[in-house]
């Protein structure tokens, strides 16, 4: 009689666990069976809605770039990285949607201010805000290069930025979005200009030069020849490719006439002998920074300072050995 009284009205100690255990299992599966019907029940209203409701406008809800930079507190190229992994999502996502991003330019415009040498969005920004469902329109093609130029700014020996923005300058914004003849033909000079530009930093780069390259047409084409001639020349100075340089010699040969062509020949030469002879180790963009090599001895006294061997710079040295090409005849 003891033993029943002690285990009480709910049955002995030990049931009692296995009968919560039991009611909860029952409260899961109830409360789970309730939820599969209320989503079952609202998933066709939801996607009929989904089809129907379309975006059709961006709202940006950011700040001008320089209170971008304040909010940032400090974390600026965190943010950017942030905000970059944003612009390539969503330029995903409208390209999907056959709509424009119409906040992409914004967006760049806060990424290069928080972090103004960040490559990647002034590399691919031609290709982003041009790459849209609709017609781009003339202020985007002129904000492009506004953001490419501010890239060169930022990055002034970044020879792939150079040639990503004469490209863009002198080829793909006149070819396809440009319609006034006079600015086409200026746009298209200054973007030979930049791809000058982008030929001499890519001398270690032959890709680089290559495609530079097409920059000496625009500028013969337009009729800046001694533009041309200067391109061609300075691509070849910095430039260790040898078909290349075949190219640009035989380039060289036609624009400047078989006495000129030889004595720029003979100058490549003896620079070329001077490299071999003097640092043999170094690239030839290297050895054009360091300059000529000086015989101290012998150019003491200043008996022989017109003389090339006693030349401080590559320009003294050129002009000094043309004019002992003048004396010779």
């Amino acid at each position: 009689m003891g033993a029943r009284a002690a285990s009480g009205p709910d049955g002995p100690p030990a049931a009692r666990p296995r009968l919560s255990g039991a009611r909860d299992a029952l409260v899961t599966l109830a409360l789970a069976a309730v939820a599969a019907v209320a989503i079952g029940s609202v998933r066709a209203p939801a996607a009929d809605l989904e089809r129907r409701v379309k975006e059709t406008s961006d709202v940006y809800v950011l700040p001008p770039p320089d209170d971008v930079v304040t909010l940032s507190l400090g974390y600026r190229a965190a943010l950017a990285d942030l905000l970059w992994s944003h612009v390539l999502v969503s330029q995903g996502l409208h390209t999907f949607e056959r709509r424009r991003f119409e906040n992409l330019t914004l967006l760049l415009d806060s990424i290069n201010a928080l972090d103004p040498t960040f490559r990647d969005p002034y590399l691919f920004a031609d290709a982003l805000i041009t790459f849209q469902a609709s017609t781009t329109p003339r202020e985007e093609i002129l904000k492009a290069r506004e953001i490419m130029e501010r890239g060169v700014k930022h990055r002034p020996l970044d020879g792939e930025l150079w040639l990503a923005l004469g490209q863009f300058v002198a080829f793909i914004a006149p070819a396809g979005y440009l319609t006034d003849p006079d600015e086409k033909a200026q746009w298209r000079l200054d973007g030979a200009r930049m791809l000058q530009r982008a030929a001499e930093l890519g001398g270690g780069d032959a890709g680089i030069s290559w495609q530079a390259l097409g920059g000496a047409g625009i500028l013969g084409r337009a009729g800046e020849r001694e533009a041309q001639i200067r391109f061609l020349q300075r691509t070849l100075a910095v430039t260790d490719d040898e078909e290349l340089q075949q190219q640009i010699r035989a380039q060289l040969d036609v624009l400047l006439g078989e006495r000129a062509a030889e004595a720029y020949r003979r100058r490549l030469d003896g620079f070329a002998e001077l490299w071999r002879r003097d640092l043999p180790f170094v690239s030839k963009t290297m050895m054009l920074v360091l300059g000529p090599p000086r015989d101290t001895a012998y150019c003491a006294g200043g008996a022989h300072a017109d003389e090339p061997r006693c030349a401080t710079t590559w320009r003294a040295w050129a002009e000094r050995l043309e004019g002992e090409d003048e004396s010779a005849r």
